[in-house]
This record gives C-alpha cells, sequence and structure tokens, in this order.
C-alpha cells in the first residue's frame, strides 16, 4: 500500500503549478565593464508568457536611493524563448539608472502586473516578480571629478541666422547651440554658459530638451540641450565671444574629454549717417482750375463720407475689439503649451515650491483640478510614481536631502507628454473651466489593445 501511495502522487505532482508553463520575469545588466559616478547604467528586464499577451506588463518606477532611474518608452521590444519545449513571448524593457555616489547599487525586486492567453480565447491575469541585480559604481579617477557629466560620446555644435561679420548696430543674432550626447538622458546634461562683452546685449530663451533624437551624423542616437540666444548690437565695434566648452568623462575610453566650440567674432558697423543733399527741383504743377467739377466735388464727398462712417464704426467697435484682443492673450498666456514651457523652466530651476504651483497651472491648464487628479487619469505608472517621490521631498518631514525627484518627475511628464502628442490635440485639450469630470482624456485612459503582441 505504501508504494502504491507513491504511484499515485507521482502525476499529481507532476501536474501541479509548479511544473505548469507559467509566466516568469529575468533581469540583467546590459552596461559590460567598468561603472563609475554618473555614468547611465543599463538594465534589461525581459518578461515572458506562455502563448502570448493579452495586455502588455505594466513595469513600475523604481526607486534606488543615491541614484536616478528612468524607463524610456522607445525601449521596448519583442522576445521569443524556448523554455523546455514550450514557446514563450516576451517583452523586455530598459531601466536607466544614473548612480550619483560610488558604492554598490541594487536594482530592487518590484512586481510586474500582465494578462495573456492561457487558454484559447481567454485573457489570464498574472503577476511576476522581477529578480534583483547589483552593480558596483566606482569613484572618477583623479582629475575627472570637473566634468559635468558622463557619456559615452559627446559633441557641440552651432547654428547662426546672419554673417557675424557683417552686423550694424541695433541688428540681432540669433545663435542655437546643441550638446549632443550618447549613453546619457538628456537631464543630466549641464546649463550652457553665454558671456557677452560690453556693447553686446544677451537674451536667452528656455532650453529645449530631448531624448533618442538623432546625431549630426544621423547614425547614432542619443540625447540633446539646445540653448537659443539673442544677441542684440549696441555699438559699433568687434566684439569677441568666448569659447564654448564642456567637460566630460568618456565612460569608453574611462577619461576626461572636453567638447568645444571655437570664439565667436562680431564686426559690428555704425548706421549709414542720412545725405545731406540739395532736394531735386520739381516740376512745376498746373495752376488748379478755378472751378471744380461736379465729379470730382461728388468724389470728394463720398471719401469725407467714407471717413466719417468708418470713424464712427472704429468709434462704436473699438471696446469690443480691445476686448477681444485682451481674452486672446489670457487665454493664450493660460493655455496648455505655455503652461507647460513655464513648468520646464521652473523644474530645471532647482525651485522645487515653483515647480510644484508651475505644475498645477499645467495641469489646471489641461482640464484638472489639480495634479493629483491628472496623475490619476494619465494611466502611466510612471507618472503616478513619480509625483508622490516629489511631493514627499517637497511637504513631508524634515530629512535628509535627496537627488533625483525634480529630475525623475520632469522626465515622466516628458515621456508622457510625447506618448501622447501623436494624438489629437483637440480632443485632449480643454478649457481652463474645471469641470468635475475630464471626458477629452477618456481616450488616453483606456489605450487600444494590441494582441498583435
Amino acid at each position: 500500500m505504501r508504494y502504491f501511495g507513491w504511484l499515485v502522487a507521482l502525476p499529481l505532482l507532476f501536474a501541479s503549478p509548479v511544473y505548469a508553463a507559467e509566466p516568469f520575469a529575468e533581469t540583467s545588466l546590459a552596461t559590460q565593464g567598468k561603472i563609475v559616478v554618473g555614468q547611465q547604467v543599463s538594465i534589461d528586464v525581459d518578461v515572458y508568457v506562455p502563448n502570448f499577451f493579452t495586455s502588455p506588463p505594466q513595469f513600475p518606477l523604481l526607486d534606488v536611493p543615491n541614484a536616478i532611474v528612468t524607463l524610456p518608452d522607445e525601449r521596448a521590444q519583442n522576445l521569443v524563448k524556448s523554455v523546455n519545449g514550450e514557446e514563450y513571448s516576451g517583452i523586455r524593457r530598459t531601466y536607466f539608472i544614473i548612480p550619483q555616489i560610488a558604492g554598490e547599487f541594487t536594482l530592487p525586486t518590484a512586481s510586474v502586473t500582465l494578462a495573456y492567453a492561457r487558454l484559447p480565447g481567454q485573457s489570464t491575469p498574472a503577476t511576476v516578480n522581477l529578480p534583483a541585480v547589483t552593480f558596483v559604481a566606482a569613484q572618477l579617477p583623479p582629475g575627472a571629478e570637473a566634468s559635468a557629466f558622463s557619456a559615452a560620446r559627446a559633441e557641440l555644435s552651432e547654428t547662426l541666422d546672419g554673417d557675424p561679420a557683417n552686423l550694424k548696430v541695433g541688428d540681432t543674432l540669433v545663435r542655437r547651440v546643441t550638446l549632443f550626447a550618447t549613453g546619457t538622458r538628456a537631464m543630466m546634461l549641464p546649463q550652457l554658459s553665454f558671456d557677452v562683452p560690453d556693447g553686446v546685449k544677451l537674451y536667452r530663451q528656455a532650453p529645449t530638451l530631448a531624448d533618442n533624437v538623432a546625431g549630426s551624423g544621423g547614425r547614432e542616437r542619443g540625447s540633446s540641450r539646445t540653448e537659443r540666444v539673442t544677441y542684440v548690437m549696441d555699438r559699433e565695434g568687434t566684439f569677441t565671444l568666448p569659447a564654448q566648452t564642456v567637460t566630460w568623462f568618456d565612460t569608453e575610453n574611462m577619461q576626461a574629454q572636453r567638447a568645444e566650440l571655437k570664439p565667436l567674432v562680431l564686426a559690428v558697423k555704425a548706421k549709414p549717417a542720412t545725405a545731406d543733399a540739395i532736394a531735386p527741383d520739381l516740376p512745376q504743377a498746373k495752376e488748379a482750375p478755378d472751378r471744380l467739377s461736379i465729379r470730382a466735388m461728388v468724389g470728394i464727398g463720398i471719401t469725407i463720407l467714407a471717413a466719417l462712417v468708418l470713424a464712427f464704426l472704429l468709434h462704436r467697435l473699438w471696446p469690443r475689439m480691445k476686448r477681444w484682443v485682451d481674452a486672446r492673450k489670457q487665454a493664450r498666456a493660460q493655455s496648455e503649451p505655455t503652461r507647460y514651457r513655464e513648468l520646464l523652466a521652473a523644474l530645471n530651476s532647482g525651485d522645487a515650491k515653483r515647480a510644484y504651483s508651475a505644475l498645477n497651472l499645467w495641469t489646471k491648464a489641461m482640464g484638472f483640478r489639480s495634479a493629483t487628479d491628472w496623475a490619476e487619469a494619465s494611466n502611466d505608472r510612471s507618472v503616478q510614481d513619480a509625483l508622490p517621490g516629489f511631493e514627499r521631498d517637497l511637504f513631508g518631514a524634515p530629512h535628509p536631502p535627496t537627488q533625483g525627484s525634480a529630475r525623475i518627475l520632469a522626465s515622466a511628464i516628458l515621456a508622457w507628454r510625447v506618448k501622447y502628442r501623436r494624438r489629437d490635440r483637440r480632443s485632449v485639450i480643454v478649457t481652463p473651466a474645471l469641470p468635475p469630470v475630464n471626458p477629452p482624456f477618456d481616450n488616453w485612459q483606456r489605450p487600444a489593445r494590441n494582441n498583435s503582441m
């Protein structure tokens, strides 16, 4: 009887869920070689299911102390894997971790929710746990501590809208300087410095940050920061603008490098003076007839009458026109694009209170009562995780300062806006009047299911 019991238990054991085809996850450190502070570290996370996905996995935004963690949307990749003769479909996402200090860092374990076709015609929800991954970041070598950032490659380029050697007093010259780098994120690229000599005025606009963009050669893709400045010539003379120099640490060759633009020379001439010349003799006008013709009198009368009617209409309509112009200006000042530019400038300023105020104004411009309502309606896990972390740093109990919550929030907002800006903006942006429900965002909260994954 004892052996009979084992014979009955063995088939049940092998038929248990332990041996059934189930979803699972794998993590791996994609960055090879020595890792230093400030270097972007790539960690691949693969989620596999038997058969195919019916709903894509929801990867969480992870928090690693003393490091900046991002999860770009553009890094998703479809996979196929065979395990013990069973075919699995997979999706890979890549986490980017930028350590801020030397030491050991661990990508923590986390849960990923998904749905897959376990049985034909059915969608089965499931949850898998991510295995932890650990790496060590070393301190920068001596002499490289002054590097502004770490990257695999970096370069500076510029464009001008005019000839700097052919300017006059009062002219303007628009200059665009772009810092492009691979192996890092746009939020890590430093602000460029623009110094001008006496006699030249400088007007600076908010920088433009972009990730996953093509470089100057078109082959490599990386991140960029574009600064746009306008020079105004106050007086004549020759003025030299200093060279643009950025020091960065080359993570491939493990040494400090410099990206540089040559000094810019402006040659400004005086405005041409008005010539003092004798006016030419004008032909003698013919003597006017003593009496005006009837046609001329009628024309003069019609002209005077038209001028009076126009003046009357302008007098009556001017207040209404002025109100319309003022309303247009106010609507433009409170529009979503304007509020978004103000939000980016506030996040880059380092002033957390100003950034939080700008965030609420931006979300109100889209029709939400608060940033929290917007985060809940965004259907974006990165946004929903980044906002509470930023609010904890701003409003929470006093604690040792941490780095990165504002940058994490900025990255999450940028990824969210880029992801949805391809859709019809007219169905997205609503009037600043704040209704209790936001129907225009319903389409965003229910993305189309892609069963091809």
